[in-house]
């Protein structure tokens, strides 16, 4: 593993950390203002901006079970994908960033994901 894969993959590690702790402040750090969510959960479409992700996160997650693993990284030049399977209050989750790095260091500029069906948290 290279340089570059250890950083996205960093990303990655401190994105899942800030998430399930209901770190704002970190999550914040770790993407691009701008950056927007998109997923599928239960049928339906789930669509928000990051002021809205951090607020549904702030509180940390209950004690339980955490998982969290970097199955993929794909990288050129400054932009990369990363695919994290995670466990997150009691659900899995198969999540999708796209990073950027403009010269300051890697954001998350999108996150795209897929919440599995409840039963399939242990799975």
């Amino acid at each position: 593993m290279n340089h570059t894969e250890s950083a996205i993959r960093a990303v990655a590690l401190a994105y899942y950390e800030a998430m399930v702790s209901g770190d704002g402040p970190a999550l914040r750090r770790l993407f691009d203002p701008s950056a927007h969510f998109h997923g599928l959960r239960d049928g339906a479409e789930v669509r928000r901006g990051l002021d809205a992700f951090v607020a549904m996160v702030e509180e940390p997650a209950p004690d339980g079970p955490r998982s969290v693993s970097v199955d993929l990284v794909d990288h050129s030049g400054p932009v990369a994908t990363v695919r994290v399977t995670d466990l997150f209050r009691g659900r899995r989750y198969t999540d999708y960033l796209l990073l950027a790095d403009p010269g300051s260091g890697w954001k998350i500029v999108a996150k795209l994901f897929h919440a599995h069906a409840p039963e399939s948290a242990d799975a």
